[in-house]
Parts: structure tokens; sequence; C-alpha cells
């Protein structure tokens, strides 16, 4: 081989290196760039961070008004419930004060008698009189307190009010009637407070 021909071909080698290096570095300038780090976020919106925060302070606004609420309530239960025995009590009171002229009546009518045995009052007349009067006054103490007494002698027996200790003949009154109240019954209204204890008829005997 000449010299001109080995420049020739050491030049071909050259060239071809050339064009080689200069399509690896077309290749890697055409590749996209590597995306390993994610994209940014968007900002989030002004207006709903502004909206959250307003939400956020309403919630703790209703909050406080809900735990306030709550509060009030247990204590407005509170104070019904002691008013309620309150009352109870002073109308407790005012019925048993209402008792206590009654028994100094009692007191004044038995003031001679003894402490036992047997005991006839120096004026029977007035002693009885004076029993009567007390009787009316205890009648009205309960008639005040809105207490009334159930019929009993001379009416229909009626389980409801009626507690009947026993049923015998009688010659007059009719079957099922009450002849003999053996303790008074009584009322508040519509409630019963004691049912009277009665002896009913059973119709003339046979």
């Amino acid at each position: 081989m000449s010299e001109s021909e080995s420049e020739d071909s050491i030049k071909s080698a050259a060239e071809l290196a050339a064009e080689r290096a200069a399509k690896v570095t077309e290749d890697v300038a055409s590749q996209p760039e590597s995306s390993e780090a994610e994209p940014a976020a968007e900002p989030f919106p002004v207006e709903a961070v502004q909206k959250i925060a307003s939400l956020s302070e309403e919630l703790e606004s209703q909050k406080d008004k809900y735990v306030r609420l709550v509060a009030e309530f247990d204590n407005f239960r509170r104070r019904t419930a002691r008013e309620q025995l309150e009352t109870i009590d002073l109308a407790e009171a005012k019925a048993l004060s209402a008792l206590f002229p009654v028994v100094d009546n009692f007191e004044r009518a038995f003031a001679e008698a003894p402490a036992e045995g047997d005991w006839t009052p120096s004026d029977p007349t007035a002693f009885a009189k004076g029993v009567r009067l007390i009787r009316e006054q205890l009648r009205k103490v309960l008639s005040d307190a809105g207490v009334e007494e159930i019929p009993a002698v001379g009416v229909p027996f009626d389980p409801n009010v009626h507690d009947a200790l026993t049923q015998m003949p009688h010659p007059t009154t009719p079957k099922d009637q009450v002849i003999q109240a053996f303790a008074s019954g009584w009322k508040k209204g519509d409630k019963i407070l004691r049912h009277a204890q009665v002896i009913v008829s059973s119709g003339p005997a046979a």
C-alpha cells in the first residue's frame, strides 16, 4: 500500500468515527428529557383557603353554643326539680299546719281526762258539743285542701270507690247497695285517696 492510499484509509476511518460520534450525539439530543421529579402542584385557590377557615370558625362557634345550651338546660332541669320539691314541701307544711288548731281543741276537750281509766266529763253535754265542733273543724280542713268524702250509705256499690268488707241481707235495702260505712272513703279530684270500707246488702232475706 502506498503512502497516499494509507492516508486515505486513515482519513476514511477518522471520518467514519466522527460520523458515528455525531450520530450518537444526535440520538441523545433527540431523546425526551427524563421526568424523574413530579411536576409541581398547582397552587391552592385563595378563595378555597378562606372558605375553609370561615367554616372552621363557624363550626367552633356552633360547638361553643351547643355546649352552653346543654349546660343551661341542665341548670334549668336542676332548678325546676328543686322548685317542684319546694312547692310540695310548702303544700305539705300548709296542710299540716291547718291541723294544729284541731289538735289544740282535742287537747282542751280532754284536758280533765286522766291518763288511764274511764272518765266522765263534768259537763257531758258541753263535751259532746265541743267534740262535734272539732269534727266539723277537721272536715273543713280536709275540704279546704280539696279532699272530699266518698258517698257510701244508700248508694249502689261501686268497686272503683268502695271496698266491700262483707255482704249481708237487709229487709229494706235492695241488693248491691251499701247499708253501712265501716270507714269513710276520701278522694281529691279524680284521685282516690282511700276506698270506703262498706257492708253491702244482699237484699231481703229469703
